[in-house]
């Protein structure tokens, strides 16, 4: 509804008695207008400008603490800056995380297809196991070397009550290094709920819906245990779980609970009767920084495993208990953590342990960590029948880094037993335990290596050095010919990892395998770099098994030595 106002010039001029009528509009004899008292707007209180965060004390805050009081502040801001709208509104934040890597070369000059063990076609396009030596990538599940990506949709919501904060990831990887169809796997699916209290610290809880590989015990990653394979028999692999989590700035602590799906045995006699059972296991641990150079951590776990399948002992669950522990002391370096083990967050910290990139300041920084595992697995006893005995395992590292203004150097004693190296299989002979006339040697290496970065021309050079001595299991071999068993002698098998064994000829020992790559980094981009490596690998160990003209086969050691070379371009954003 609309009120038209007409001003009278707008219907007569000022003074005239004989105006022209306007059509439709009453012409009344000229008068004196009433003077009406002037009525001035209604002015409104001036609208004080919205105290800027930090500066505003409400009542509530005025018998506050100043770390209470700064806390709160800092609570606003973050709900203002995570809720601009409404909740059914605010978009998810989504990010992939990808690695594309183009390699030329051959990992073995010296061969051809089929002459070796590890298998080295003519140069070529692609990615081969033998590029990889003992040394690299021991604090990551990557070689660097992989066509993947993840796809993350992730979403951070503060909660209603204060102090509350809501966060929740789907996380996909999507692997085609080896294969042009690829794979699509879930990588780390997680809901987390944090809360802190003013002055306090923050309690979080997550829960893996689906999988809780990134959930584990140890420290570097090649020494962590209590993974997803821990459950090898886990229905459709499956290992949802939940994580309980307290920290403040110098301490932590985690318990933790996973479940898993296995099939149960059949009854004795009988080949039917499996059932889908669960099996559950428990972490926890806690960390301490006394100072921010020193840091003191534990951990540990209880895990079922699934039933023992082996005869006398089918249907008794297999156990493993175990603990792990680090201490490290650090003079101007961060003690990390694995990427690999970390939840996929949109935050600058994980972004950053994404790409891996150096950073080198001014003068001289170290860190040295020292971290060992020791655990006990209840297995079948094969010095007596019917019952089960635990079997021990342990590992542990020695890291030593050192960074001087643009040169870096790392050194590493590494060291791993061989029912540690099988601990998910489980032990030489599944769900057995070794035998005590069984004689054993643990795996044991050092390595040693530098690099040096050049600003100028984005290059860094690097080269590392390395001895392995693997780990072995002397075991007396016969054979049956039918009327009689043929001793073949003390047989002496190596066992590098899972699957990964050679067994040498009789009488043969082990015998130590000597690495080293030489490495040129040329930077392109923060995203892209080109690398020239140069690999030599002498390995004793690798044997074949051959015929002979009579029909019988011999164990012959192969040639020893693998000399390979690539020009590898790589791509991380």
């Amino acid at each position: 509804m609309f009120t038209l106002l007409i001003p009278s010039w707008a219907l007569a001029q000022e003074g005239s008695t004989d105006a022209t009528p306007v059509p439709g509009v009453e012409v009344k004899p000229e008068t004196t207008p009433e003077v009406k008292p002037e009525v001035k707007p209604e002015v409104k209180p001036e609208a004080k400008p919205e105290a800027k965060s930090g500066e505003d004390v409400t009542d509530q805050e005025k018998n506050m603490t100043p770390e209470e009081r700064s806390w709160r502040r800092r609570l606003r801001r973050e709900q203002r800056s995570m809720m601009p709208m409404p909740e059914f509104l605010a978009p998810e934040r989504y990010f992939i995380d990808t690695r594309i890597a183009f390699i030329l070369g051959d990992d073995d000059f010296l061969h051809s297809a089929g002459e070796t063990i590890i298998d080295s076609p003519l140069p070529g396009f692609g990615n081969r196991p033998g590029y990889e030596l003992f040394f690299d990538n021991l604090d990551s599940a990557r070689t660097g070397r992989e066509n993947q990506f993840h796809i993350v949709l992730y979403k951070k919501l503060a909660g209603y009550i204060p102090g509350l904060t809501t966060e929740g990831a789907v996380v996909t990887r999507y692997d085609f290094s080896s294969s042009r169809d690829g794979k699509l796997a879930d990588a780390g699916t997680y809901l987390l709920v944090k809360y802190q209290e003013p002055g306090r610290g923050e309690f979080s809880v997550t829960m893996f819906p689906v999988s809780t590989d990134r959930f584990r015990l140890g420290y570097m990653y090649d020494l962590t245990w209590g993974g997803a394979d821990t459950f090898a028999a886990a229905s459709k692999q499956l290992t949802p779980g939940v994580k309980f989590n307290y920290r403040t700035p110098d301490m932590y602590a985690f318990f933790g609970v996973k479940t898993a799906r296995v099939l149960t045995n059949p009854p004795p006699g009988s080949n039917q009767g499996r059932e889908s059972e669960t099996v559950y296991a428990m972490l926890g641990g806690f960390g301490w920084t006394p100072s921010e150079k020193l840091s003191i951590e534990a951990n540990g776990g209880y895990f079922q495993m699934g039933e023992n399948p082996n005869l006398g002992v089918e249907g008794e669950m297999v156990q493993l208990v175990g603990a792990s522990g680090r201490i490290a002391y650090m003079n101007g370096m961060k003690l990390g953590m694995s990427a690999d083990l970390r939840l996929f967050r949109s935050d600058q910290e994980f972004a950053d342990s994404l790409l891996t990139k150096p950073s080198y300041k001014p003068g001289l920084h170290y860190l040295v960590s020292l971290e060992g595992n020791f655990m006990a697995q209840s297995l079948s006893d094969p010095d007596n029948y019917g019952t089960t005995t635990f079997q021990p395992a342990y590992a542990g590292a020695l890291n030593f880094k050192l960074q001087k203004d643009l040169a870096r150097m790392t050194f590493t004693l590494f060291s791993r037993s061989l029912s540690f190296i099988l601990l998910n299989v489980p032990s030489y002979v599944p769900y057995q335990a070794m035998s005590g006339e069984l004689e054993t040697s643990p795996e044991l290496f050092a390595a040693v290596g530098g690099d040096y970065y050049f600003p100028n021309l984005h290059m860094t050079l690097g080269l590392t050095l390395g001895v392995q001595m693997p780990s072995t299991a002397k075991v007396h071999l016969t054979t049956s010919t039918g009327a009689s068993d043929v001793d073949l002698g003390i047989r002496t098998i190596v066992v590098r990892n899972e699957g990964e064994i050679s067994v040498l000829p009789d009488g043969e020992d082990a015998l130590p395998i000597l690495g080293s790559k030489l490495s040129l980094k040329w930077d392109l981009s923060n995203m892209m770099s080109m690398s020239f490596v140069v690999l030599y690998q002498r390995d004793p160990n690798f044997t074949t098994l051959k015929t002979l003209p009579n029909g019988t086969a011999k164990r012959e050691f192969e040639d020893s030595n693998k000399f390979g070379a690539a020009i590898i371009a790589t791509a991380k954003f």
